[in-house]
């Protein structure tokens, strides 16, 4: 409520009284004259609390729409605890972060506003009812979900949801404010429903939209891994890049301890690949280190025949000390020379035939490895050269997750050979395949050995519209309502001329 509606309610109430009385005691000047003092004085304390009450108000919008401050901290506040989360500190876009929020305000409050203007905010008893059965399922949910965090440890069952509750309940989370989001939501939902029932695309915009997402897929699809990351995910695909392949596979996975072992290998011969790598160290490396040598040394000579007065000078006065440290320094020398001698031992680089020993006595133990699965590996491929169908193969034998989901299951993996997304064992034995229909040998992989069937070649280029014809009508409707209703909100915000008061923020 504004300064002028509250003054307003102020006098009206005065007059009410004022008539009241009148009609009472008939005194009419002296009850006009008590009215005016007292609206004098209600005058006065509005005009002294009105600086107050400005630098409460953050927005102005419409007939008397107000944003409060209050309003406005609680989101600022919001934001800031999600910009520290990410390591970030709102001070550094605090101006953008307050312009956008009460942007954001004043434009929820309109169509608030409007959609109550619509009657689009009145549910009626079975859209409320759906309401409160769906809020009331989503809190047992998070009940159920967050016991095991907020339920005291040997709590009932009954005193552990209590608990529960009561936790949620300072996060704000309760039954009412459930169905107070649903409801907002519903509302949200009708009034989009109501501006933009209606809309359609016609012929010129569906082929706009179509040649929009071919444009965008020769763009995205340039890297290997959101070409297959889109394939994965079922997105309309509007354009393929050129030297794919689709493939299918059957995973002949590692049980735990064989990926155990698998990992402990591979490290082990990081290790030994780092080392052998050390000794192949660049000549040029040696060289410039005794390059170095060679000037230190020169310095060190240098710097000796400037000390070599001051020494004589001092060796007279060495000569008594020396007699009482001579013990000492030759257990020391001593001392240092077995340190040395050990150093020396120690940095005795290991032999190129003793590293490529352990090297192939690790591939030998990776080889037993994958023994462990060549038989079940061999079952699948003498099945498939025996007629079987490799999409019952993958059902009976393949172990891969992202084979038995779709889209995978039936539009494969794509693979090229600068593919980035696959293994690179995986990637080099797809493309060993010669023909179409045909499977490659057993490929040794990181998770087990596979099995590679080499389902089609992906055509390079813009799919043809006719295969995607729908989804362009889809996006292109989709792009229409979308605009329609934005258009719809901003003219209605214009409409409402907001005033932000960011300095009071």
């Amino acid at each position: 409520m504004n300064m002028k509606k509250l003054l307003c309610m102020v006098l009206a109430m005065l007059l009410a009284l004022s008539a009241l009385a009148l009609a009472e005691d008939g005194d009419l000047q002296a009850q006009l004259d008590a009215a005016n003092a007292r609206i004098a004085e209600l005058e006065a304390e509005v005009e002294l609390y009105r600086p107050y009450y400005e630098r409460q108000i953050v927005a102005e919008y419409g007939d008397g729409g107000i944003i409060w401050l209050d309003d406005a901290m609680a989101e600022y506040e919001a934001a800031a605890s999600a910009y520290t989360q990410y390591g970030l500190s709102i001070d550094d876009y605090a101006d953008y972060v307050k312009q956008s929020i009460l942007e954001n305000l004043v434009q929820q409050a309109v169509l608030d506003e409007k959609a109550a203007e619509l009657g689009l905010n009145e549910l009626d008893e079975e859209a409320q009812a759906n309401l409160e059965a769906e809020a009331a399922e989503n809190f047992e949910t998070y009940i159920t979900t967050y016991t095991s965090y907020f339920a005291e440890e040997g709590a009932t069952e009954e005193e552990a949801r209590e608990q529960t509750i009561a936790a949620l309940e300072q996060y704000g989370m309760t039954l009412d404010t459930l169905v107070e989001q649903l409801r907002d939501s519903y509302v949200s939902e009708q009034l989009f429903n109501h501006v933009t029932e209606g809309v359609t695309v016609d012929e010129a915009e569906i082929q706009a939209a179509y040649e929009a997402m071919v444009s965008a897929n020769e763009t995205d699809f340039a890297d290997d891994r959101a070409y297959n990351n889109a394939r994965n995910n079922g997105e309309t695909i509007a354009w393929n890049p050129e030297g794919y392949r689709a493939v299918k596979h059957v995973l002949v996975k590692f049980d735990d301890d064989q990926a155990a072992s698998y990992s402990a290998l591979q490290s082990t011969l990081s290790s030994l690949n780092a080392e052998m790598e050390a000794l192949d160290a660049p000549a040029e490396e040696t060289e410039e280190a005794e390059a170095d040598d060679a000037e230190a040394e020169t310095e060190a000579d240098d710097a000796e025949a400037e000390t070599e007065a001051d020494d004589a000078e001092a060796e007279t006065e060495a000569d008594d000390a020396e007699t009482e440290t001579e013990t000492d320094d030759a257990e020391a020398e001593t001392e240092t020379d077995d340190a040395e001698a050990e150093t020396e031992e120690e940095a005795e680089p290991r032999t190129r035939e003793e590293i490529q020993a352990d090297i192939a006595q690790v591939a030998m133990e990776t080889e037993a490895l994958y023994s462990q699965l060549l038989p079940k590996a061999q079952e699948v491929i003498d099945a498939f050269e025996g007629g079987a169908d490799f999409d019952s193969l993958m059902e009976q034998y393949g172990e891969d997750p992202g084979m038995q989901r779709e889209p995978n299951a039936t539009i494969g993996y794509a693979v090229a050979e600068t593919s980035t997304t696959w293994e690179e064992a995986f990637t080099e034995g797809a493309m060993s395949i010669d023909a179409v229909g045909q499977i490659s040998a057993p490929v040794y992989g990181s998770n087990g050995i596979h099995i590679i069937y080499y389902m089609a070649d992906i055509v390079p280029g813009a799919v043809p519209f006719e295969e995607i014809a729908a989804e362009a009508e889809a996006s292109a409707l989709d792009t229409k309502v979308n605009d329609t209703y934005n258009a719809q909100v901003a003219a209605w915000v214009e409409e409402a001329a907001p005033v932000y008061h960011i300095d009071r923020f």
